[in-house]
């Protein structure tokens, strides 16, 4: 089992959202890259969790950051983790997805790729891109383009 190579974000207040607010955000280490195929595909092998679509073409480009999972894929993915490194993994929440975001050189391959968070609102769960750090997207059906980067937490949560 592999963990991922995360950066340390201090806690501390950050300007968020759009219209930008001060809101705090507390310490949270945070996976500089997204979940790999390779990653993922330790743990479908691990677990027999199905995989997702067009998995056997996407098995042949380990490296390449996996998409097209559902959020209960990645929170079962954060809990395989958890449960054989022993510390906490899990999805990151909004807020700090976008702080670790706007911060220069924290997280590498941000781009159109839309990523899972934690958060919930108005009646879905919100998904962040690198496009813009600052816009919340709402999940619907087309997780074609979907994928996530995990957090570790550090403050017992």
């Amino acid at each position: 089992m592999i963990e991922p190579d995360v950066v340390v974000v201090p806690a501390g207040d950050a300007l968020l959202g759009d219209p930008p607010r001060t809101e705090h955000v507390n310490i949270f280490a945070i996976a500089r890259r997204p979940v790999s195929v390779g990653e993922y595909a330790m743990f479908v092998d691990a677990t027999q969790h199905r995989p997702p679509t067009e998995w056997e073409q996407k098995r042949r480009t380990s490296g390449a950051a996996l998409e097209g999972v559902s959020w209960a894929d990645a929170v079962a993915y954060c809990r395989w983790l958890t449960v054989g490194t022993g510390r906490i993994y899990r999805l990151p929440d909004e807020r700090e997805w976008e702080k670790a975001a706007r911060i220069q050189g924290t997280l590498e391959d941000l781009g159109v790729r839309r990523e899972w968070t934690n958060s919930w609102q108005n009646g879905g769960r919100v998904l962040r891109t690198g496009a813009d750090p600052a816009a919340r997207v709402l999940a619907d059906d087309d997780i074609a383009t979907v994928g996530f980067r995990i957090v570790r937490g550090m403050t017992g949560r």
